[in-house]
């Protein structure tokens, strides 16, 4: 394990520093840097100093929510907005975010050194951080590659092979090891059994929202019977998504559906509704601010989510804060957390996905009673308990110093 320190000079202020070292752009935010924004704040407000360390694309985001935190440049140059499509240019960016920590100047000051995702860009630098600070090192994992089918490319093995090189520091440095949900456990637990390492205590803390800006975005008259949101990536089903459109195009000609999202597989997919020539239908958001992102969903009927694999599934957590039944896919993350308040087709099942879908839009009074369930539903994770949950396995890693 790492080197133990104290708190700080105050034993009742922890400052803690998230590394987030992923491909952070400066037009849209994705789901796991909303999460630790939201962290961010709840242990600000509990009377906590936090600073991030993150490419610079990523600071006005920090800055317009959270300009009381520090933020440390680990790539000065590479913003994924300009080269969304070119997926072989991240791997420069992600060579010089692994290496950053070396470089980054800062003072040694801080207890934690958390890494906010289980990429090697990111638990590498963030165990050299908590090395050069004497921290504590905590890693929290979203979910892993290796679960997830159909990764063949050559990206996609390297990918593979670092995540092991992540386990294994993991598993010999980390002092707090966490998971977004069960499934990912039970999946760490796997691969850590697959490498013959030495068993370690991962605990399962989920991910929470800030209800706040979606209940003061008014329902406006929907202009949208359906709404995809989430990263533009084949592994969030997006390649799925004009087929189903299609069929339910076919049915109800007179349909549109908005898709909010970016990422690198964006212009693929659209060039897939214009070869069905379902584009007219169509609107295709990019990357968008939280404000116009709640303001969408306001004016949707329905969510669909198409994920082959989720560590928690936060556009779904989204769908159901606004008051908006969905359609899934049969994830066993899904069925964990939103059992109840999901409508399920099997796994890859286009057609009964387009199905649920109609199905829905033909019933009012089940869209109703399903938005007011699932609303309450989600009202069940509240990022201030996560952050406080998270914080309490945090603060005890000091107890014996």
């Amino acid at each position: 394990m790492i080197g133990r320190r104290c708190m700080a000079q105050n034993s009742r202020i922890l400052k803690i520093l998230i590394v987030h070292n992923s491909l952070n752009d400066g037009t849209s935010m994705s789901g796991v840097l909303k999460h630790y924004l939201l962290m961010a704040r709840a242990w600000v407000d509990m009377g906590h100093q936090v600073d991030f360390m993150m490419a610079k694309a990523g600071f006005p985001q920090v800055a317009s929510q959270l300009p009381f935190c520090g933020r440390l440049c680990s790539d000065p140059i590479f913003d994924a907005s300009e080269y969304i499509d070119q997926t072989w240019r991240y791997f420069p960016a992600f060579g010089f975010r692994l290496i950053s920590a070396h470089l980054v100047s800062s003072s040694c000051d801080y207890g934690i050194v958390y890494a906010s995702n289980f990429l090697i860009f990111e638990v590498y630098p963030a165990l050299i951080m908590a090395r050069r600070c004497k921290a504590k090192l905590v890693v929290k994992i979203q979910h892993l590659l290796h679960s997830q089918a159909g990764r063949h490319s050559f990206f996609d093995r390297l990918f593979l092979k670092s995540e092991k090189w992540s386990m294994r520091l993991a598993c010999r440095h980390a002092d707090l090891i966490m998971c977004l949900s069960r499934p990912v456990e039970k999946d760490f637990t796997a691969l850590a059994a697959q490498l013959k390492l030495k068993e370690r205590k991962a605990h399962v803390i989920g991910c929470g929202l800030d209800f706040t800006e979606i209940d003061d975005t008014p329902r406006e008259q929907a202009q949208f019977d359906l709404v995809f949101l989430g990263r533009m990536h084949e592994q969030k089903g997006v390649f799925d998504l004009a087929e189903v459109w299609g069929m339910v195009l076919k049915n109800r000609p007179k349909s549109r559906m908005v898709v909010i999202g970016e990422g690198p597989h964006r212009k693929a997919l659209m060039e897939g509704f214009e070869a069905r020539g379902l584009l007219d239908s169509v609107t295709f958001t990019g990357g968008i601010d939280e404000g116009t992102k709640n303001k969408l969903l306001r004016q949707s009927r329905l969510g669909l989510s198409l994920s082959f694999e989720e560590g928690w599934g936060l556009s779904v957590t989204e769908f159901l804060a606004a008051g908006l039944p969905v359609v899934a896919y049969e994830l066993p993350v899904f069925k964990e957390l939103f059992a109840d308040v999901l409508h399920f087709v099997p796994m890859k099942s286009k057609l009964q996905a387009a199905q649920a879908v109609l199905s829905l839009l033909d019933d009012s009074g089940e869209m109703e009673r399903s938005g007011t369930n699932g609303k309450v539903h989600a009202r069940e994770f509240k990022y201030q308990e996560v952050a406080q949950q998270e914080f309490q396995l945090m603060k005890g890693l000091f107890a014996e110093d």
